[in-house]
């Protein structure tokens, strides 16, 4: 097998709504490289180096009479590597990166953290596509989870997100999509507001399309959330409609509407309410738009319930295939309201920003900056922690032949 360089084009990726996500280990949107497209297999190495200066790098409350928090200067170097293959039927993909962290003064702070993920696509017949995606985090604050409920803190977290399924066509108007999710979490254990545990679970849509634009359909999904070592059990369960819409060839929009059940088998609780999302992506010739907005039931790790949660999500993406200089830009809002009215409620918000110039083909320069802001409505329960920085990133694709 031989190597050899090949000039392609590289593009920062902003984050976009999923679970489940797979988030950073740092706040500032991800310097990852999107795949390459090329047929046969690819290598991706690079590196990132970063300053930073975290005006809060505790995550500590402010206080009416403390308003002040403690912020610190620190280097970043992430080593990362990305391997994929394309083939006529077959996507492959899979990437690491690590985060050596190293402060100025709080010398205890240092640390090295972790993420890869891995995702495989099959089109096994004309209308049957298989897919498997994994994507695992070890990061140093609970804020970089973008997790339901969750209490910012400066507390170790692992989380794990496996998912799979299918997408088929059983005839001309009709198709079936069915998708496994499962997730896990584990905090250290040094707020004891924070719950680890896992939830996993089924979504199953049949849709007609109407036409060429249009389809509606419904949908229904089973979860179940399994908290603090088994001493909560809950279970979900959602039956509505969904509808898709191509207002035109570059801007699509989704929803889905419908009434979510809980079963607490903890506290013989059950809760009964409706259940609502909605997304829009646009396409233009050199940026990627979009929102999104949901309600529902979700399981809430922070205290190992369920919660009435709202979430926004936006986004703005420019690749560098079209823009030498460019803007990444996110934004994520969520509402987490317990059920149970002893718990707090949690306003959490997340802004990241990107500037960036590519110097070369395989070197550009980012300027970035990350807020993330959290308050349970009482008195010492307001967190604001913002990061800004620069980092050069250095990568070159190699083609493997």
């Amino acid at each position: 097998m031989r190597c050899y360089w090949h000039v392609a084009s590289v593009v920062a990726l902003a984050s976009a709504l999923t679970l489940s996500a797979s988030r950073g280990a740092f706040a500032q949107t991800p310097a990852e490289f999107e795949g390459t497209q090329i047929s046969g297999w690819t290598f991706t190495p690079g590196v990132i180096v970063s300053t930073i200066f975290d005006n809060n790098v505790a995550l500590a409350a402010e206080f009416p009479t403390r308003p002040e928090t403690q912020g610190d200067q620190l280097l970043l170097i992430e080593p990362f590597g990305q391997f994929e293959f394309h083939g006529p039927r077959t996507t492959f993909e899979s990437s690491y990166r690590g985060y050596l962290r190293r402060y100025m003064d709080l010398d205890e702070l240092n640390g090295f953290d972790q993420r890869g993920q891995v995702s495989i696509r099959h089109r096994a017949t004309r209308h049957l596509t298989l897919f498997l995606n994994n994507a695992y985090m070890k990061v140093p604050t609970t804020d970089e989870l973008e997790l339901n409920g969750v209490l910012f803190a400066r507390t170790g977290s692992r989380t794990n997100t496996l998912g799979g399924g299918m997408e088929s066509r059983l005839s001309k108007y009709m198709d079936l999509n069915v998708r496994y999710d499962l997730t896990w979490v584990d905090f250290k254990r040094v707020n004891t507001l924070l719950r680890s545990g896992f939830t996993n679970g089924v979504r199953a849509e049949l849709a007609r399309r109407l036409s060429d634009r249009s389809a509606l359909g419904a949908e229904y999904a089973i979860r179940f959330a399994t908290l603090d070592a088994g001493s909560r059990n809950l279970t979900f369960q959602d039956v509505g409609a969904t509808f898709r819409y191509d207002t035109g060839p570059h801007t699509s929009l989704d929803a889905a509407a419908g009434v979510s059940h809980l079963i607490d088998q903890s506290t013989n609780i059950t809760h009964t309410g409706p259940y609502v999302r909605i997304g829009i992506t646009h396409q233009m010739e050199r940026a990627t738009v979009g929102a999104s907005f949901s309600r529902s039931l979700l399981p809430t790790f922070g205290f190992g319930g369920s919660s009435q949660s709202e979430a926004f999500h936006g986004f703005v993406r420019m690749p560098i295939t079209r823009n030498r200089m460019y803007v990444q830009q996110s934004v994520s809002w969520r509402r987490s309201n317990p059920l149970d009215p002893t718990i707090l409620a949690l306003d959490s918000w997340w802004l990241r920003s990107t500037m960036g110039y590519a110097v070369s083909r395989w070197v550009r320069l980012e300027g970035f900056y990350a807020y993330t802001r959290q308050d349970s409505r009482v008195p010492g329960g307001l967190v604001n922690r913002q990061r800004v920085g620069v980092q050069f990133v250095f990568a070159q694709p190699m083609r493997i032949q």
